[in-house]
């Protein structure tokens, strides 16, 4: 069974993270004695300035600390709509958190028409009896309906407003099965009002799936930086034939990208149900554009919940600077996988394209899999190739499972087992490990000797990003009758801009 110290750890981090961001009173009912604060909203939903509301929405309200109901009434008024919500009706509750206030208007608003909600002072209170004291100096909620022939917006990622937003994907969920329309999603880097992306909705950077619009930017945002989305109406349609009412002013959808990390930790992706880095970078991988199948996500015995990538499927990270490893970078890649062996060399791990070994970047592969199993077996088993971008330099290195001494576990068993490839550029050594022991060619310097490396470990030229499941291309495994069978599961994918030393790589195999 896995060890679940690791996954359990980063909730718990998660939940202290929010009990400090969002949830500061929690301490407070057991000691009721020191809050002298008011009760603040921390976000709204819909997001102020948002435009292309479903008539009938909620309205949510998540407030800093614990509230409990009081006095008061709440309007939600447009030029021919006014509604009057009473605190102590049934249209109004609190979420069994207590933070989460949520307003059922009574009936659905009007179309096409732009709301103000105002609220009493006192409305609520914390759990002291501290009042709200309502909006802000010089601030308003307000919002704009769907037309009655548009299509509704039910969710925006980023959260209009949030300061955490992803630098490489942006998503909008319609309340309907859509399609592609005409015209462009633009996106606007807010200081300066620069228009950074201009994505036609025609065009390969818009993913349209079902009821969601997925904007791949093919440069990153910048960290911690406000940027703003227009879209063009009727970029989306719905199959009945309603048109997205499209994003003409930038309050419709603004944000802010996630600071990052600011550690070691480059990305980490935990599989547990989706792509998704928890490193704090936000550089989630995605399905690749060659991909014939998705990548699905099982439970499995041993490790919980993992990725299973079957023939035909394969991920990618986006492609950002803290992908690209310069000559004098270290770098380190760990993950857990569970994978058949089969013949020929199929990628499981790249940035390089696998066509041939002299080009830059690196492939973790299976080789010779279906026969080696171990010390003794015939076969090679499993290598790690690397070539430096040094301009048509002969200078490639090959560690192979088959040649070191004593020679390397097999990969390919259908077991699970942690890889970790290490590249210390201080020290000049590359060290491969299986679950946790690392495996070394003492006699053949060019198996672990980075000085044999003349350029960075990427593709300067064709920029391959760091691929699940098949090269850098996302095209060898699948050119093949046999490499294109490859499947198996995948856990815990991380990357980091360091040497990992042996101690930390034993560490990651016990949390694991």
């Amino acid at each position: 069974m896995k060890n679940m110290y690791n996954k359990s750890f980063a909730l718990s981090c998660t939940i202290s993270l929010l009990g400090l961001a969002l949830f500061q009173s929690c301490k407070k009912e057991l000691d009721h004695t020191t809050d002298t604060g008011n009760p603040i909203v921390v976000s709204y939903n819909p997001t102020s300035a948002v435009e292309g509301v479903a008539v009938n929405s909620n309205l949510i309200l998540t407030f800093n600390e614990a509230i409990k109901k009081a006095e008061g009434m709440i309007v939600i008024a447009s030029a021919i709509d006014t509604q009057r919500v009473s605190m102590n009706s049934d249209a109004v509750s609190i979420s069994e958190d207590k933070h989460i206030l949520t307003i059922n208007p009574p009936k659905d608003l009007k179309s096409d028409e732009i709301y103000t909600v105002t609220m009493d002072q006192g409305i609520v209170t914390d759990l002291l009896g501290n009042k709200y004291m309502g909006f802000p100096d010089a601030t308003s909620w307000k919002f704009k309906t769907v037309g009655a022939s548009g299509l509704p917006i039910v969710a925006l990622n980023p959260i209009p407003g949030s300061a955490t937003g992803s630098i490489i994907k942006l998503e909008l969920n319609f309340a309907a099965d859509i399609k592609r329309g005409t015209g462009n999603f633009s996106v606007f880097e807010a200081a300066g009002n620069v228009k950074v992306a201009d994505l036609a909705v025609t065009g390969q950077g818009v993913v349209v799936s079902g009821k969601k619009v997925t904007l791949k930017l093919g440069t990153p945002l910048k960290f911690a930086t406000a940027y703003y989305v227009l879209a063009d109406a009727g970029t989306v349609m719905s199959n009945d034939g309603k048109a997205f009412e499209g994003f003409l002013l930038p309050a419709s959808w603004s944000f802010t990208t996630t600071s990052g990390s600011g550690n070691a930790l480059v990305a980490w992706l935990p599989m547990d149900n989706d792509l998704s880095d928890a490193s704090g970078n936000k550089l989630d991988a995605m399905l690749g554009d060659f991909a014939t199948t998705d990548v699905v996500f099982v439970t499995d015995a041993e490790r919980g919940k993992v990725a299973s990538f079957g023939a035909g499927s394969y991920a990618v990270f986006p492609k950002h600077d803290l992908l690209r490893p310069s000559l004098t970078q270290s770098f380190s890649f760990n993950f857990w996988v569970k994978t058949k062996g089969i013949g020929s060399d199929p990628a499981i791990f790249s940035n390089s394209d696998w066509d041939s070994g002299g080009n830059p970047g690196f492939v973790l592969a299976t080789d010779d899999g279906d026969t080696y199993t171990g010390p003794g077996s015939s076969g090679r088993g499993w290598l790690l190739k690397m070539t430096g971008d040094a301009g048509g330099v002969s200078n490639r290195m090959d560690w192979r499972a088959n040649e070191t001494v004593p020679q390397a576990a097999a990969l390919a068993d259908d077991k699970w087992h942690m890889i970790t490839a290490v590249i210390d550029q201080a020290t000049k050594r590359l060290v491969v490990y299986i679950d946790a022991k690392a495996y070394m060619q003492a006699s053949k310097p060019a198996s672990f000797d980075l000085n044999t490396l003349k350029g960075p470990l990427w593709d300067s030229k064709n920029d391959y990003p760091f691929t699940i499941w098949e090269d850098g291309t996302g095209k060898y495994n699948s050119g093949d009758d046999t490499r294109k069978t490859l499947s198996g599961l995948v856990d815990n994918v991380r990357i980091y801009k360091k040497a990992l030393n042996a101690a930390e790589v034993a560490a990651l195999y016990v949390v694991d």
